[in-house]
């Protein structure tokens, strides 16, 4: 419910109210009949909050804290600090290629316009002439494909502070291409399977048994420009015989907003997001795979078990009426 303003105060003699910390703006803006309503913006996050126990319970997680935190890490990444030209908007595509499959190339992917260029100069031309460089690998990369793909990387995500990393990773399994999720946190280091889990650590602190730090961060593999040897960790993403590659076809389907894959006329694969009513990314985490395998297990062993179970009625028997002694007695004399 938005704060309302009353009627009969003019904006012009608004002012933000006592308990409102120093630095904080509040704006007032008008609805479709005129109504003013008032909002509260963080000077540092620049979140925007309508109500008073918003604000006081952003303050208490001391959410800037954490923002100002992941600002200076980032400001320390070599990784974000050479793509701080990126636009907005641009994702980062990793591709394995080489004759033998050991090297990966880096490209840039524009998801709206279904554009991928091979370098920073390229993107530049794009941005300001809207003129497509072809991709040059000479022939050792294969953008038509969809199986060589390793990972799409975005850098500061929306809702996250400054310096975080999503990247949805690619794996090739038995029953096809599996993507999952990851939310990075330039500070602690620390990786979440989704966004909403990533927002929970801010606002508490708190770290549970699914998060955990990579032995190799992503800011370490995808600092490179163009091409590079294959890192050994992405190896396993490209084979189908991954330990979790067998569990049922039929798993939940994530929520959130997720990148769709198309096929445009030039025949290269392109992207495009799909939103839900869920604001997080969720997907099925890696470690949740054998527990979903292990209850579909147990649900057919009680189903095979319960058709073999003899089906017996519910509830008392019926009562039988039984003879009374005495009336048995008195029809007998009566005879």
């Amino acid at each position: 419910m938005e704060a309302k303003v009353p009627e009969d105060v003019e904006e012009n003699v608004l002012q933000p109210p006592d308990w409102l910390p120093d630095g904080w703006v509040m704006e007032v803006k008008h609805g479709e009949d005129g109504t003013p309503y008032q909002y509260f913006v963080s000077p540092t996050s620049g979140s925007k909050f309508r109500m008073k126990a918003e604000v006081l319970n952003y303050l208490f997680a001391e959410m800037d804290e954490h923002w100002i935190q992941s600002k200076e890490k980032a400001a320390c990444s070599s990784m974000l600090l050479a793509h701080e030209w990126l636009p907005k908007g641009w994702l980062v595509e990793i591709r394995a290629g080489g004759e033998n499959m050991d090297k990966m190339f880096k490209f840039y992917v524009h998801p709206v316009m279904g554009v991928r260029l091979f370098c920073k100069e390229y993107v530049l031309l794009y941005v300001e002439e809207m003129k497509i460089t072809e991709c040059d690998t000479d022939g050792q990369c294969d953008t038509n494909s969809r199986d060589n793909i390793l990972a799409l990387v975005e850098f500061n995500p929306s809702a996250l502070p400054q310096g975080w990393v999503k990247e949805i990773v690619y794996r090739k399994t038995k029953e096809g291409m599996r993507k999952d999720p990851y939310f990075t946190d330039p500070d602690s280091q620390y990786v979440f399977h989704t966004q909403r889990a990533a927002l929970r650590f801010l606002e508490t602190g708190k770290v549970t048994n699914r998060q955990f730090i990579q032995k190799t961060s992503v800011h370490d593999l995808y600092s490179f420009e163009k091409s590079a040897d294959l890192h050994e960790f992405l190896h396993k993403r490209l084979t189908n015989n991954w330990k979790d590659a067998k569990t049922p076809t039929s798993l939940p389907k994530p929520r959130g907003s997720a990148l769709r894959e198309k096929t445009n006329c030039n025949g290269q694969t392109s992207y495009s997001k799909d939103t839900d009513s869920d604001t997080s990314t969720g997907s099925i985490a890696p470690n949740e795979l054998q527990n979903i395998k292990n209850k579909s297990t147990d649900a057919e062993r009680e189903q095979s078990s319960s058709a073999k179970t003899i089906k017996r009625p519910r509830g008392r028997p019926p009562k039988v009426a039984k003879e009374n002694s005495w009336n048995t007695k008195k029809a007998r004399t009566k005879r």
